[in-house]
């Protein structure tokens, strides 16, 4: 065959196949337009009212993880709360948050539970927030407890002259709190430092609110929640309700009966447990309401009931933990406490 047959006749055969291949990949992609595309992942971003974290782990970049398996439920001596039927976004952060935990990014996974907590959809007291709230709560008590760095904690360097209450005044804690922060150092009831060393500190804004109906004690820093505790509030609602600031704490208190008879620390009559913050009335709140306050029990059993004489109860390990963080008041001015229904 000549030349001048031969090549367009190969340039034609080129061209037909070509067309050829060209239908068939747009009906595969016609095909493919029909089935249901992966669910995106949503990073807290996309969502309103939901604040990025400025952590490195949680920040633009790092993103979550997709669907998850539903959340166990969850139960401390009080209500059990089902996690079902959880917004997406928020069954995400959730579990985001208990993955970096289970990591050891202890304040990258209380991060992401607080976007969780602060979410579009996420009810005060509904299941989610309970959630969020467990994990929050179990991070902080690890940073109480523990030299466990995050960003409310501040070094000190010991001076000459120094003594752990000046510093304690100084940084607007308490000796004790020093003692759980550092126990490397001050292990114990040691109080014995040496200048040029460096203690770690908890800077925060402390303020408490009770919530009645929910048998619940929320420890806030600033207006974040900073953990959970679960209570016992007076039977026939007597536990009163409004502005109190903590005026004084006790340590193994005696108890002044409603009859007037003091009964000692130690004794199996005396209802107040290992400690006791005393509160008083604040504001536009009945003057009257005094003698009320927060302390331990000898019956950690009765938690999330209506069992006390008015008071909050909490558990004597837990009241203690308290104690030992809220300061003595200064200035006049002690920890904000609010109560509500």
């Amino acid at each position: 065959m000549y030349w001048y047959y031969k090549y367009p006749l190969l340039i034609a055969l080129v061209a037909l196949l070509g067309g050829v291949g060209y239908i068939v990949w747009q009906s595969s992609k016609t095909l493919r337009a029909g089935e249901p595309e992966p669910e995106p992942v949503v990073t807290p971003a996309d969502k309103p009212g939901v604040t990025p974290s400025a952590d490195p782990d949680t920040s633009a970049g790092g993103a979550l993880p997709g669907p998850v398996a539903p959340l166990p439920n969850v139960r401390d001596d009080g209500p059990v709360v089902a996690s079902t039927d959880l917004p997406p976004l928020v069954a995400r952060l959730l579990a985001a948050a208990r993955s970096r935990i289970n990591d050891g990014k202890l304040e990258s996974g209380r991060n992401i539970a607080l976007r969780a907590l602060h979410a579009e959809g996420v009810a005060e007291f509904s299941p989610s927030w309970y959630e969020a709230a467990e994990i929050i709560s179990k991070a902080n008590t690890l940073f109480m407890n523990s030299a466990a760095p995050c960003s409310e904690k501040v070094g000190y360097t010991i001076r000459d002259g120094d003594n752990l209450t000046v510093i304690a005044n100084r940084l607007g804690t308490t000796v004790k709190a020093l003692q759980r922060l550092n126990p490397e150092m001050l292990s114990g009831t040691s109080s014995r430092i040496y200048p040029g060393k460096t203690l770690s500190a908890l800077k925060a804004d402390w303020s408490i609110r009770v919530s009645k109906s929910q048998f619940a004690l929320q420890l806030l820093n600033g207006d974040r929640l900073f953990k959970l505790y679960r209570i016992a509030v007076g039977r026939q609602n007597r536990t009163p309700v409004g502005a109190f600031r903590v005026v004084n704490k006790v340590d193994r208190p005696d108890w002044t009966h409603p009859s007037g008879d003091v009964i000692p620390y130690g004794d199996k009559a005396n209802v107040l447990g290992t400690h006791w913050l005393a509160i008083m009335p604040t504001g536009e709140t009945d003057p009257n309401l005094r003698g009320f306050g927060i302390h331990g029990t000898w019956e950690p059993e009765s938690i999330g009931t209506a069992a006390s004489l008015g008071c909050v109860r909490m558990r004597n390990a837990e009241v203690a933990e308290l104690y030992d963080f809220i300061p003595l008041p200064r200035d006049g001015r002690g920890t904000k406490v609010t109560i509500e229904n």
